[in-house]
């Protein structure tokens, strides 16, 4: 069983509890860490599941993604530059890490924020960030306001979304109900048989 499924099914087992959005912090923090499941799905999952619920998700899923950064930040922070160009080589190649290097040397922590808030991978600016000593509070302040910006809009969106697809069926049901009822009614009965 793969992270993501387990966090999937961990999920929607809980939808019913009042502590569904402390679950899905859990499953943000999780995804997080793994620096290889991408959390997005699971949130547009978790809002599916309890709509009404769905600025408390965004919330929560925000801090708990935020948290599992921060201790990604303070690993980083720990390995240092060597350990962490032999652990993650492709990484430190990657056009990723020189976009986020960049971001983070001309503007700090304020480009932490813009990367958290985007939907562009977060690790390499974590290890560059790590690496560059930023402040602890700083940074666990601009990953918060980060995700929780793009959680919530995400969360908002698909907590719209359904009703949005099922009353733009119904009209298009509508108008093809009314299609073929006044057909019916052109036609001055049922449509012909092939028999007869």
């Amino acid at each position: 069983m793969s992270l993501q499924s387990g966090l999937l099914r961990a999920l929607t087992r809980r939808s019913d509890s009042r502590a569904f959005p402390l679950v899905v912090a859990g499953a943000a923090l999780a995804a997080e860490l793994s620096m290889a499941v991408p959390f997005a799905g699971l949130l547009i999952a978790a809002v599916l599941l309890a709509p009404r619920r769905w600025v408390s998700i965004a919330v929560w899923a925000s801090l708990g993604a935020a948290i599992g950064a921060l201790v990604l930040y303070l690993v980083f922070h720990h390995l240092g530059w060597n350990r962490l160009f032999a652990a993650y080589p492709d990484v430190v190649r990657s056009a990723a890490w020189r976009d986020a290097t960049h971001w983070l040397e001309h503007y700090g922590v304020v480009s932490l924020l813009v990367i958290a808030a985007l939907p562009v991978p977060l690790t390499p600016a974590l290890m560059f960030a790590g690496i560059s000593r930023l402040p602890v509070v700083e940074v666990i302040a601009a990953l918060w306001l980060g995700k929780l910006a793009k959680y919530h809009v995400y969360a908002w969106l698909a907590s719209r979304f359904p009703d949005r697809l099922i009353m733009h069926g119904q009209r298009h049901l509508d108008a093809l109900r009314t299609v073929l009822g006044n057909g019916k009614e052109d036609r001055g009965g049922p449509p012909p048989t092939r028999g007869g």
